[in-house]
């Protein structure tokens, strides 16, 4: 078993939590990239592909954009603050996230009161795959927040730092795997 610690290891020269969050970043990419790059040639391959300022809501798009990167510069913010301000930036960052998850399902409602489902082509198939899997991510890292939050009971401020660390290269990862998504679909 693989202590705890929080200082840096020996073997790695950073901490085990550090370790253990690229190394999960590193399996999201290989996640994300297949299915980007599923996009790529299912993209390439079609015969017809729409327009996503034909079919999506560039307005809606846009403010999830900055609603994440207002999240991200928050949880950013909060890896070298003091307690009491990065537990009020791990608020925001939260709030921010039930943010985008209500803006998303506004956008799914108004879409498939449309007609605009999966089932109808390749482009919304691949939208609701990517977008929805990033709302899943979105959801985790909102439970990590409040995991992290309520965590300091429980452990000690260097653990909670660490927790916080990991949080902020997380959304930040969530950050770029949207920014990647409106890219393709919104601005395609």
């Amino acid at each position: 078993m693989i202590p705890y610690t929080t200082s840096p290891r020996a073997d790695t020269g950073v901490s085990n939590v550090t370790l253990g969050i690229w190394l999960f970043l590193a399996s999201e990419v290989m996640l994300f990239g297949a299915l980007f790059s599923s996009y790529a040639l299912l993209r390439v391959a079609a015969s017809s592909w729409p327009s996503g300022g034909d079919v999506l809501s560039l307005s809606l798009g846009v403010t999830n954009t900055m609603v994440l990167m207002l999240m991200t510069g928050a949880a950013w913010r909060a890896r070298s603050a003091m307690w009491p301000t990065a537990r009020r930036l791990l608020v925001v960052c939260s709030v921010l996230a039930v943010v985008f998850l209500g803006v998303k399902s506004i956008e799914y409602a108004g879409e498939i009161r449309q007609g605009l489902v999966p089932s109808v082509n390749t482009f919304l198939a691949t939208y609701f795959t990517l977008t929805g899997l990033h709302a899943l991510h979105v959801i985790a890292g909102l439970v990590a927040n409040v995991w992290a939050l309520t965590g300091v009971r429980r452990v000690n401020m260097d653990m909670t730092t660490g927790r916080i660390r990991a949080l902020a290269l997380y959304w930040a990862f969530v950050d770029a795997v949207w920014v990647i998504i409106f890219i393709l679909f919104y601005l395609s």
